[in-house]
């Protein structure tokens, strides 16, 4: 049999096995200061516009990744690797997904394993081991999928970094939301949206609601050449990475739509993209035109209703803070604890960045003669604001360089 095709028949099993065990209790100090969080929610760290919460696989604590884009529990090698989880069964399998590299090869655990987190168990029985941290960063430990919420309804809380699952809306105040209806197909959420590109370009279709995603919206490649984006969008930046995702190499083009509309809210000046990849999850879809991230949904109170398939939204304080483009020119991702560095991972075609010389794989060690392992993910999400010039010590082959440029 097709390796992909036993690995995709395993994911849409996995709700199947996913049953109930004890809940963990963790010291929710370790995560932050939660004294004003409701008593029954689960904590979270909102990092690089990812939701990772402190939860424990089998006996071992680690930071796994929302993703409603995912169905159950995925677990990152190194963390698998350096951890004591034991012995298991495996088979091995093509995992599909953002990139143009056919997928990655990979290890799916067919022991049974236990995820728990404050207030929510689960036990899965058919566990993905993947390269993320080389996608995500060091704070990726693993992913949770929208199987772990099945039949209840989630409440997030991006503001005070919070989750609460509830049998009903008892507890919710429903007439402060907007509701939207979703549909649902292939295990995945989808939502009706609008997008104005230009006076003459506007699309009403279905995106993926994909929590997994830190961006705003990911357009596939097939809805750009049906749209003629390539000639119709002339103000737009290349961007090439190598970890687009679980499929590598990935090319889009970043843009600004003149508007968003989602339920009865707008959203103007959006900063958004356009894949050019021709294979992978971004290149053509049967069922919706691309991805809806977080840095739309984390502009709302947001509650998803996974009983009925509804999307219940709510404006926060985020909601008129305008879409920002990169400022910087390149993306990284952070491997202090692993690699004891930053790995560059891409560019902005034409970007100082680009003309400097750095490079993709770049370890970064010092950035304006500060050390990495010195700059949190909070400080990292402010120091682009703050800094103009940009001196940047990297290993190469093994050798120290200097990479200097404006922003």
């Amino acid at each position: 049999m097709n390796k992909k095709i036993i690995l995709f028949t395993l994911s849409l099993i996995m709700s199947s096995c996913a049953i109930a065990s004890n809940p963990i209790t963790l010291n929710k100090q370790e995560n932050k200061d939660t004294l004003n969080i409701p008593h029954d929610a689960i904590p979270f760290n909102y990092i690089r516009n990812h939701i990772s919460i402190i939860s424990k696989v089998d006996s071992v604590t680690g930071n796994i990744i929302f993703d409603s884009g995912a169905d159950g529990l995925y677990l990152d090698s190194i963390f698998f690797k350096t951890n004591s989880f034991g012995q298991f069964k495996y088979i091995h399998a093509i995992l599909p997904g953002i990139g143009s590299s056919g997928g990655q090869k990979v290890e799916v655990i067919t022991d049974k394993l236990n995820f728990s987190v404050p207030n929510l168990a689960k036990t899965f029985f058919s566990v993905p081991v993947i390269k993320l941290k080389p996608i995500l960063g060091d704070f990726a430990d693993g992913l949770i999928g929208i199987n772990a919420f099945a039949k209840s309804i989630l409440e997030i809380n991006y503001k005070d970094e919070y989750l609460r699952i509830h049998k009903d809306f008892k507890d919710i105040d429903k007439t402060t939301y907007s509701r939207i209806r979703m549909i649902k197909k292939r295990n995945r959420l989808h939502v009706p949206v609008t997008i104005k590109i230009k006076e003459n370009i506007v699309i009403e279709d279905y995106l993926l609601l994909d929590i997994g995603s830190g961006g705003s919206v990911d357009i596939i490649n097939e809805t750009s050449v049906k749209y003629n984006f390539k000639d119709e969008i002339t103000d737009k930046v290349k961007y090439f990475t190598k970890y687009g995702g679980l499929s590598g190499n990935s090319t889009s083009y970043n843009f600004r739509a003149s508007s968003f509309e989602i339920g009865n809210f707008k959203l103007d000046s959006v900063i958004m993209d356009y894949s050019a990849d021709e294979s992978g999850f971004l290149s053509k879809q049967d069922h919706n035109i691309g991805l809806l991230g977080n840095d739309i949904l984390d502009r709302f109170d947001v509650i998803i209703d996974f009983i009925n398939n509804d999307l219940y939204l709510r404006p926060n304080s985020n909601y008129n803070y305008p879409f920002k483009p990169n400022k910087h020119g390149f993306n990284y991702v952070d491997r202090s604890e692993t690699m004891n560095s930053w790995i560059v991972t891409g560019f902005y075609e034409n970007s100082n960045a680009q003309k400097s010389g750095l490079q993709i794989d770049d370890k970064i060690i010092s950035v304006n003669g500060k050390d990495i392992h010195n700059i949190s993910n909070k400080e990292q999400e402010e120091l682009w604001d703050k800094i103009d010039n940009l001196v940047l010590i990297v290993i190469r082959n093994n050798k120290e360089e200097k990479i200097e440029f404006k922003l």
